[in-house]
């Protein structure tokens, strides 16, 4: 598949990582990995899921189930991708692409607002991770400061859109600043003085990785700059695929439902799942790595649940400062019914 990078639930690929990691040219080459096989208790069914980003701890639910095989035991075998650039998850899953992406509440609900037919079948990420971060030697004070400097993002509009909202809080427009497509490359980026903050990264995954560089970030979440609580990473699937394959996608659930349980009972494998994947972002050293998952793994969702109500907040608040013309309903947005004992 054109701009994907991918990996086998059974055989692990070599990978190229050029467009996934920067403009580097480098890659990372792994070979088969010898995994016990178990028995499926169902025929075998493919499927695919394209993931935010690369291979990391926010996705060590979906990581783990591959790696535990708790896919195939639930008949399903899983391809997994990741893309060249972080709005593609949303745009191939979308398009049939893919079977399910990864995406975020706000994402999801501009996609919606705009007629894309997705539906969040299940959490990742339960609370909001994304953050304003600039570096502690800067004469960055504030947010009122950023007039005039470069701010870095990973280009997602609904990003765009959030940063708006900060800004205007501080009396800034977002031509008070220039912003900048950066991808995958935040924390390289912002070490090397290209841009003065970046906006959007995660406290757990691109704060940890600054922290564990000796780069003393200072880092404001987004929960205290103004924007309310959201899910940040579900899971998402077309609505007729829903339809068409019910039980296909309540099996998907299950297994990400046990490999989360999995990686929070075992930190140790989780970081062994997340390190070892041939698609995890090779310039985060191993001691950053571990500083990432210790910080994800609280952040799970281990029921996969989701708050219509938390939803129906954030999509009037989004349409309060005019970032949709039109108000999804939470039962359009999201529904828990794929879920393992699911109540609906």
């Amino acid at each position: 598949m054109k701009g994907l990078l991918w990996v086998s639930a059974l055989v692990v690929a070599i990978v190229v990582l050029a467009g996934c990691g920067g403009s580097d040219g480098e890659s990372t080459v792994a070979g088969p990995r010898s995994v016990p096989q178990t028995k499926p208790k169902k025929p075998l069914r493919k499927m695919s899921i394209t993931l935010d980003g690369y291979a990391g701890p926010e996705n060590v639910g979906v990581l783990t189930a591959r790696w535990e095989k708790y896919f195939d035991e639930d008949g399903i075998e899983l391809t997994t991708y990741s893309p060249t650039e972080p709005s593609r998850a949303v745009r191939y899953t979308a398009d049939g692409t893919v079977d399910v992406g990864i995406s975020r509440e706000p994402e999801l609900v501009m996609a919606q607002s705009q007629g894309i037919p997705l539906v969040a079948i299940g959490s990742l990420v339960s609370e909001p991770t994304a953050a304003m971060i600039w570096l502690g030697k800067s004469k960055i004070k504030g947010i009122a400061d950023l007039k005039g400097k470069t701010i870095g993002f990973a280009g997602l509009p609904m990003q765009g859109e959030l940063l708006r909202s900060v800004l205007a809080q501080a009396g800034l427009s977002l031509s008070d600043v220039k912003l900048k497509d950066v991808g995958y490359n935040a924390v390289p980026t912002l070490v090397k003085g290209k841009v003065d903050a970046i906006f959007g990264a995660g406290w757990n995954l691109e704060g940890t990785q600054l922290e564990a560089l000796g780069a003393e970030p200072v880092i404001t979440r987004v929960q205290d700059l103004g924007i309310p609580p959201y899910e940040e990473f579900l899971v998402v699937a077309r609505r007729d695929r829903l339809k068409k394959e019910p039980e296909l996608f309540s099996d998907f659930m299950a297994a990400v439902s046990r490999g989360t349980a999995t990686a929070i009972e075992n930190p140790d494998l989780a970081f062994e799942v997340v390190n070892e994947d041939v698609e995890s972002d090779f310039r985060v050293s191993p001691k950053a790595r571990e500083a990432q998952v210790e910080a994800t793994l609280p952040l799970l969702s281990e029921s996969g649940e989701m708050d219509p109500a938390q939803a129906k907040r954030l999509v009037d608040w989004m349409h309060s400062e005019g970032m949709i013309k039109k108000k999804p309903s939470p039962s359009s947005l999201l529904t828990n019914r794929y879920l393992p004992q699911s109540g609906e």
